[in-house]
């Protein structure tokens, strides 16, 4: 130590390198080796924080804990081996023995458990819960993973619990309310509607009543829907078997509504065509008032004919 202030070390080798670096802490076996320039790092275990050089406001406590840290500022690491290989990631908090310790880059990333996101080398903001959570690519953003051994499925979601979870209680009355595609802000509390769909991949069973948003003043450009029978006559109900599962159906082809009622149909991001069944609600009330006024003309016009009969009869 040459020019550094307010530096404690304690074990062999630790802050050994140091130069200028001020207000840091070692405690032990090599600890902070190398550091020369980073300052106010705190770091206890054997190796911790060893390659650091100007990284600094970074925590650790466990045996090689962010060992390779050269740069990266603000980290927190506890547990051995908890970013290891992080080199200039900054922001990120690892709690767990290997948690996070294969990342190499990336930033304000939060694992928390045994060998939690482990297999990720970069990746961004990303938060994981559980021993062995884990995500399908190596350079994840934005992904929140929840539960033992549970994979992250996508950028910008939440995955809870693995292939083995059966069920997601939401409150011990069942009482919870879930918001989906729904957003609300400080300045606005109230629930309002966004442009985000929520898309479940399997069936889905409500016990009570479902409402959907409808208020005319959500909507501009409002026109009647018009006659809707005749197209409707051209849908065909199906029974048919789920590849997935090889179970048996009622329903409708998306292909088939996509010819007469193209609104109600649209594709994912697999190029999978979903129907709004919803939407086929305003289309059936409107045939059936179609068919409704065919059936009063028909009476008004049988009507009319009886009571021509009856004069004739009367005038015979």
């Amino acid at each position: 130590n040459t020019e550094g202030n307010q530096n404690t070390a304690s074990g062999f080798g630790a802050l050994h390198r140091n130069t200028e670096g001020n207000q840091n802490t070692a405690s032990g076996f090599n600890a902070l080796y190398f550091n020369t320039e980073g300052n106010q790092n705190t770091a206890t275990g054997a190796e911790a924080l060893f390659n650091n050089s100007t990284g600094s406001y970074n925590t650790v406590s466990g045996f090689m804990a962010l060992n390779r840290n050269t740069e990266g500022n603000q980290n927190t690491a506890t547990g051995a081996g908890a970013l290891h290989k992080n080199i200039k990631g900054s922001y990120n908090t690892a709690s767990g023995s290997g948690a996070l310790a294969n990342k190499i880059e990336g930033e304000y990333n939060t694992a928390v458990g045994f060998h939690a996101l482990n297999t990720i080398e970069k990746g961004n903001k990303n938060t994981a819960v559980g021993a062995e959570t884990t995500t399908l690519d190596e350079n994840p953003t934005n992904q929140t993973v929840i539960g033992y051994n549970a994979t992250g499925q996508a950028d910008h979601s939440v995955t809870l619990g693995n292939a083995n979870v059966t069920a997601v209680y939401m409150g011990e009355d069942s009482g919870a309310t879930v918001y989906a595609a729904g957003l609300r802000t400080a300045s606005n509390p109230v629930l309002t509607l966004s442009e985000n769909d929520a898309t479940f991949a399997d069936d889905v069973t409500v016990n009570g009543e479902v409402t959907v948003a409808s208020d005319a003043r959500l909507k501009t450009n409002i026109v009647s829907l018009g006659a809707t029978l005749a197209k409707l006559l051209l849908i065909d109900g199906k029974t048919y078997t789920l590849k997935k599962n090889g179970k048996q159906k009622i329903g409708l082809l998306a292909q088939d509504i996509q010819k007469v009622f193209p609104e109600l149909v649209h594709k994912n991001d697999n190029e999978m065509l979903a129907v709004n069944y919803q939407g086929l609600v305003p289309v059936m009330i409107n045939a059936l008032k179609e068919q409704e006024d065919k059936l009063k003309k028909q009476e008004d016009k049988i009507s009319r004919l009886e009571r021509l009969v009856e004069k004739f009869m009367v005038g015979k």
